[in-house]
């Protein structure tokens, strides 16, 4: 017998500008404004004729969902064309579509805390009609007990009633991290579905009064915009557009856009200011999150214990946060989240975030990742309601500037040789001068774990313990890939630590298209017969390219030839870029020459890092037993492809093995006992640097890898 759950639709309201689109409104005039004026009327009416609710049926492999709006709203839609008002009708109807969807949105947040208690995944979405015969919708509705549960029932013509209804089906997996829940435009057959169109339409409006720094106000207001480039106007991702009012063009606006875009109205946020108020618009791209790797639950339906302890365990990287929620007394992880950290807004890697905690917005960040991490921990709360008083323990890993802005302290010490940071980490403190007046823990301490140095922070001391590096007799090589390549090699006897300052590049920061692990980011290219062939994220639509699919991109340019040993692509690519795929608005993803040099210059970096790390310690590389590769892009990482372009060392790519977020895994460890902080401070302290910035070594091998 089917497991049939009822899921009633909460505060549901019609988006009114996107029903005008999906009505066919292309562009704001009078027309569009009078439609609009109509919606606004309607929309009381809707919302009381609403009775949104669904029904879920898990039935062996298969979860069948129905979902509607209710005969009321049905009604209504028929009262509009029996008076022969068809406008009204179709804006009524535009109205419900998009109430539909909105519920349809709420059902699947609630589905991702119902798979995980059940201990369950998604692995495929289907839709009857398109990628399954319409007949399927029979046994959606017999399953879910359709007509006794929520009021729907289907014809003999297989049309459902009533008709503001609609009904999935989706494939159940064993593992709770997979949830592959979302529509796919690009398998959908109905190309001219106005939701489709729409789709690139998504964006954040947001009024700024005159007189501020537009990219200031809009992250005051709770929007993050990404700034790689740290506010220089150099990489093009804050853009905005303007739909009200002026701004400014300024030398850096024209750089990065056409004359035609500019006329549209596109500008950069870190360097507009207003004079007066302006209506902007921020792409929904800019606001997707990333995709980060944490740990894996040991059992994904655990249960709250009585009489156990629980603890908080969190890697705060620079572009991602992790956090576990742990059982202190038994060793399981009861549940992991992840989310990307919002610091991101004042730039991408730590050098911008120095600079700008020095130039008086230390508050602002500290306030960014305290936020971040509340959020995080109400999130694994709210799956396990009973654990919040009993969570007496949180142990955060961090880099070294990471730290100094999560605690709020100077950072003036972080920026030039020779550096003096206020802590390295390895202290205990009460949660509220870490996350301060949260409301979420309040019998709670934290540990911080220790870091080695300025650049080769308590994250990477938390990796080597993790790997073994230092409890071994072998000789083993251990890399963080991030904005800094942080590295350690040796064994049980000696270690050597550096960081090579990499930059975002690899992890899309900087480039043309570049962008985070969302979906839609091409993670896998491959190339025939001079074309590109792409694999996105969740299957989506282009949106971009992240870091494995920059890998795979270039590693494909290098072995068809179509980019020579210094980097420079054959023509005709080197001036328009070698095209990729196209966005649903039929945009070319491409990588340009400039894109291909920044890519140079930090897969350059990490491998004389690493040449110079082996160099400097005076230690073999024939007695490197094994290379262990940490970090979210680490984890995805191809040893191989990573070999072809230079990133990785050809000799050592047989001996490569990814172990994801060892940070996270090094802060678990402390609070389930399987570490002491005595054992962590001694790996941290038995560490000697190589400090590659002024190093002759490494200036000369960077040149060298310059090349592919």
């Amino acid at each position: 017998m089917a497991d049939i759950r009822i899921i009633r639709g909460q505060r549901i309201v019609p988006n009114i500008e996107q029903a005008l689109r999906f009505a066919g409104y292309g562009s704001k005039g009078e027309a569009w404004e009078r439609a609009e004026g109509m919606c606004r009327d309607m929309a009381p009416l809707l919302r009381r004729s609403l009775q949104a609710k669904a029904a879920l049926a898990f039935a062996g492999e298969r979860l069948y969902v129905i979902l509607t709006l209710g005969a009321a709203v049905s009604r209504q839609l028929d009262r509009y064309r029996d008076d022969g008002d068809d406008v009204g009708a179709l804006l009524f109807d535009a109205m419900a579509d998009t109430c539909l969807f909105a519920l349809e949105q709420q059902v699947l947040q609630q589905l991702r805390l119902i798979c995980r208690q059940k201990g369950c995944g998604i692995v495929c979405r289907h839709e009857p009609g398109s990628d399954l015969p319409l007949s399927v919708q029979a046994d959606v509705i017999r399953e879910t007990s359709a007509g006794r549960t929520v009021g729907v029932t289907v014809n003999a013509s297989m049309a459902l009633s009533p008709v503001k209804s609609m009904s999935l089906v989706f494939d159940l997996g064993d593992d709770p991290a997979v949830f592959q829940v979302n529509h796919d435009c690009t398998s959908c057959p109905k190309t001219d579905c106005t939701q489709r169109q729409a789709g690139t339409d998504q964006e954040v409006h947001i009024t700024c009064p005159g007189g501020c720094r537009v990219h200031d106000y809009i992250q005051a207001q709770g929007t993050a915009l990404a700034l790689p480039c740290g506010g220089k106007g150099m990489c093009g991702k804050c853009r905005v557009r303007v739909v009200q009012g002026t701004l400014p063009v300024t030398p850096e606006d024209r750089r990065i856009f056409s004359d035609e875009q500019l006329a549209q109205g596109w500008r950069l946020a870190c360097k507009a200011v207003t004079r007066d108020a302006v209506e902007l618009v921020v792409p929904v791209q800019e606001q997707q999150g990333f995709s980060a790797v944490a740990a894996d639950s040991t059992d994904p339906a655990a249960v709250v214990t009585e009489g156990h302890d629980y603890g908080l365990a969190v890697d705060i990287g620079t572009t991602t946060l992790a956090a576990a929620l742990v059982d202190c007394t038994d060793g399981q992880i009861l549940a992991t989240a992840t989310a990307v950290n919002s610091q991101r807004s004042f730039g991408a890697d730590v050098i911008s975030r120095i600079g700008a905690a020095c130039h008086g917005k230390g508050k602002a960040l500290q306030k960014a990742v305290r936020r971040d991490l509340t959020r995080l921990v109400q999130q694994l709360f709210q799956d396990h309601p009973g654990v919040a008083g009993h969570c007496h323990r949180m142990a955060i890993a961090a880099n070294t500037t990471m730290l100094h802005l999560l605690m709020g302290w100077s950072c003036e010490g972080l920026g030039n040789w020779p550096f003096h940071p206020v802590s390295l980490g390895g202290g205990t403190y009460e949660v509220q001068a870490v996350l301060g007046r949260q409301g979420v823990l309040t019998d709670c301490t934290v540990t911080l774990l220790p870091g080695m140095s300025t650049y080769v922070g308590a994250d990477i001391t938390a990796g080597i313990w993790q790997c073994g590096v230092a409890s071994s007799d072998d000789l083993s090589l251990f890399v963080d890939l991030g904005t800094n390549g942080e590295m350690a090699l040796g064994n049980k006897e000696k270690r050597f630590i550096a960081s090579a300052p990499a930059g975002p590049a690899l992890e899309g920061g900087k480039l043309t298209w570049g962008t985070g692990s969302v979906p839609g980011a091409i993670c896998g290219v491959h190339i025939e017969r001079g074309r590109a062939k792409v694999r996105t994220i969740d299957h989506g639509v282009p949106v971009g390219i992240c870091g494995t699919g920059i890998l795979e991109a270039m590693a494909s340019l290098v072995r068809k030839g179509l980019v020579d040993e210094t980097g420079k692509l054959v023509e005709p690519y080197f001036h328009k870029g070698f095209p990729l795929a196209s966005t649903l608005d039929y945009q070319r993803i491409i990588l340009s020459q400039q894109d291909i040099r920044e890519i140079q210059m930090a897969k350059s970096a990490i491998r004389a890092g690493i040449e110079s790390l082996i160099e400097r310690s005076g230690l073999s590389r024939q007695r490197i037993r094994q290379v262990w590769l940490a970090g979210g892009f680490g984890y995805y990482l191809d040893p191989q492809k990573a070999a072809v372009i230079g990133l990785l060392p050809p000799d050592l790519a047989e001996r490569t093995t990814a172990v994801g977020n060892t940070s996270l895994k090094g802060a678990i460890g402390l609070l389930t006992g399987a570490v002491t902080l005595d054992t962590l401070q001694a790996i941290a302290d038995g560490a000697e640097e190589i400090v590659l910035g002024n190093d002759e070594a490494f200036q000369r091998l960077y040149i060298d890898y310059l090349n592919f």
